[in-house]
């Protein structure tokens, strides 16, 4: 089995393992650390937390002062990450209180950490953490920040199914940089999207809160590049952009209900790359094929 069909058995099998994840409030306030997919998970409890939790990348953390009052939250699925180690050492050092978030018990993190979660859902055999891992660290962040889930993952599965099938016809995989756009949680989805295009296709992908891209980055937007929107009732800042002739797609994802709003967002934009890739002959992820550069990746990311 190629690599992007594992991920599409991993996309439509994690929703009767997500009813699985069930956890206690740990904290009140937290401060949420991790790298790629997770430093997304705990931007997505930041925002849905309206700031209360918040959430940094390790190397925001490497000389700053720890908050003795917050628990520190660790994300990683492998419980290798050499920066996530680091600083978690140095707040347990420092007598701050931690917690890991990995599927990886007995990894250093772990071992590290004061208390550990498991997410209750089985890793894919895939070469990136899978789609499945993602959400399940979303849902497993969300319930021990103290938020309640209602239970209609495979409603909000089928609506981001639909929702992506609707507009495919019209989809077309850039050549050149696309910029991924969203305010609050689709700023996060926009920044996950960026994770997966550059994994999936090779894409080089940039993920901008809306407004602050009209700040600047719009200045050295070019013809060529690509410009997603996923939007909020935004379709006035649609009409304007569209009006400088620029390759844009919009995508209304609001919801009065702010947690189909989220997860009928994640499933929209993992089988929105599932189906770019099938339409476009893509069997394996691109990343994988770049293995000077993916040397490179894990020598940073991992080694001592």
């Amino acid at each position: 089995m190629n690599s992007i069909e594992s991920l599409k058995l991993d996309f439509n099998s994690q929703i009767k393992q997500l009813y699985n994840i069930h956890n206690r409030k740990l904290f009140d306030d937290c401060i949420f650390v991790g790298s790629g997919d997770s430093y997304v998970a705990g931007l997505i409890v930041e925002y849905l937390t309206s700031h209360k939790c918040r959430c940094y990348s390790p190397s925001d953390l490497f000389n700053s002062r720890f908050i003795k009052d917050n628990t520190y939250c660790f994300i990683s699925v492998t419980g290798k990450t050499r920066a996530n180690i680091e600083v978690a050492r140095r707040a347990s050092q420092e007598g701050v209180k931690t917690v890991a978030v990995t599927l990886n018990k007995k990894s250093d993190l772990a071992q590290i950490c004061d208390e550990i979660v498991l997410p209750e859902i089985k890793r894919t055999d895939t070469p990136t953490a899978g789609f499945g891992t993602f959400v399940g660290n979303v849902v497993t962040c969300l319930q021990i920040a103290g938020l309640t889930i209602p239970q209609k993952f495979d409603i909000w599965h089928k609506k981001g199914v639909e929702l992506s099938l609707n507009l495919l016809e019209s989809m077309l995989l850039p050549n050149d940089t696309i910029y991924i756009l969203g305010n609050n949680i689709q700023y996060a989805l926009a920044t996950y999207a960026s994770l997966q295009m550059a994994e999936f296709f090779g894409s080089t992908a940039v993920a901008h809160k809306l407004e602050e891209f009209c700040h600047s980055p719009i200045f050295g937007f070019k013809k060529s590049n690509h410009l997603w929107i996923l939007g909020q009732n935004e379709d006035q800042i649609r009409r304007r952009l569209n009006r400088l002739g620029l390759q844009l797609s919009y995508f209304e994802l609001d919801n009065s209900d702010i947690f189909a709003q989220l997860f009928v967002s994640i499933f929209f934009v993992q089988n929105l790359i599932l189906l770019l890739a099938e339409k476009y002959g893509y069997t394996e992820l691109q990343y994988v094929k770049m293995k000077d550069v993916l040397m490179a990746s894990s020598d940073i990311i991992y080694s001592e």
